[in-house]
């Protein structure tokens, strides 16, 4: 929508959330925080060897989400300004296209030559008994307090990070596996190195298992 705007294009920008999509509000960005502090605490684990007097003691997970909360709030308003600097109207709401060139939102309707969706996509809950009591990653955002014990359920990127990020900040994780790999879109080497150095941080790891009730 910026891009266009430089560009001298009219432009709105519709959004039922907070602005920034995914990767401000529930991926990249915020999991990059919760990941320099897990750093932190292996660094703090590792400081004695180093010669350094330091320790990592107790882990406040209200205070870091608190503070990353904080962080991204202020991203999204960035983002507005950005907007509102290039003249893009900014929309609140759900659209729904009446034509191929209009979309209601609300009692509001716009019209434009070009319409692009780019609404992105949703986690994919396992239809088995219970799933409800589960959290997908956007949950793992809302998190309040550090869970004691977890098990994160799949094998690609965003599960072993979770996983390690747990593990690293104290709770007691299980990796669960449908086949005996992870990474499977990666070298299968990346994957072999992964579960090995998450094995040897505690991580207990479960291939071939497919959960089939959550209680």
């Amino acid at each position: 929508g910026q891009r266009a705007a430089e560009y001298g294009a009219r432009v709105a920008v519709i959004e039922s959330h907070r602005l920034g999509g995914t990767c401000v509000n529930v991926g990249c960005v915020p999991k990059k925080v919760m990941w320099y502090a897990a750093d932190l605490a292996e660094g703090l684990r590792d400081a004695a060897g180093y010669g350094f007097g330091a320790s990592a003691g107790a882990h406040d997970w209200g205070q870091l989400k608190e503070k990353r909360d904080a962080y991204i709030l202020r991203l999204n308003g960035i983002y507005e300004t950005n907007l509102a600097k290039r003249g893009v109207t900014l929309v609140r709401g759900r659209a729904r296209f009446l034509d191929r060139r209009t979309v209601a939102v609300g009692d509001n309707r716009l019209c434009a030559p070009h319409i692009i969706i780019a609404t992105g996509g949703r986690p994919v809950v396992p239809d088995i008994p219970g799933s409800a009591l589960g959290i997908t990653s956007d949950g793992f955002f809302e998190l309040t307090e550090r869970p004691r014990r977890v098990a994160v359920v799949g094998s690609g990127y965003i599960a072993v990070e979770l996983a390690g990020i747990f593990a690293a900040l104290g709770s007691e994780v299980s990796l669960v596996l449908r086949t005996g790999a992870a990474l499977k879109q990666f070298d299968a080497m990346l994957g072999e190195a992964m579960l090995k150095i998450l094995g040897e941080e505690g991580v207990r790891i479960d291939t071939h298992a497919v959960p089939e009730k959550l209680a």
